[in-house]
């Protein structure tokens, strides 16, 4: 799965069930009863994210800054939260 930031273009891999499952267990984890999310546990959504989507995630991120990285990350997971509805 080829995901475009203004950052560029990362190769990322693709979610199977279980992967999506897990990632929505850490979701889970990362939100309260009242719905306020803990902004340290979505950091380990994030976390999981980098470590799952690419295969050498310094040599693919080293160039960006932390708030960068941040920002491919997101827009990672917001591509594994909203798949390609062709498909």
């Amino acid at each position: 799965m080829t995901v475009k930031t203004p950052h560029g273009k990362f190769e990322c891999r693709d979610l199977t069930f279980k992967d999506r499952r897990d990632l929505h267990k850490l979701e889970i984890q990362a939100v309260s009863t009242e719905g306020e999310v803990n902004t340290a546990q979505f950091y380990s959504v994030l976390e999981w994210v980098m470590e799952f989507a690419f295969k050498d995630p310094e040599a693919q991120l080293a160039k960006l800054d932390d708030n960068q990285i941040d920002e491919v990350l997101m827009a990672v997971y917001n591509a594994y939260k909203e798949p390609d509805k062709k498909k």
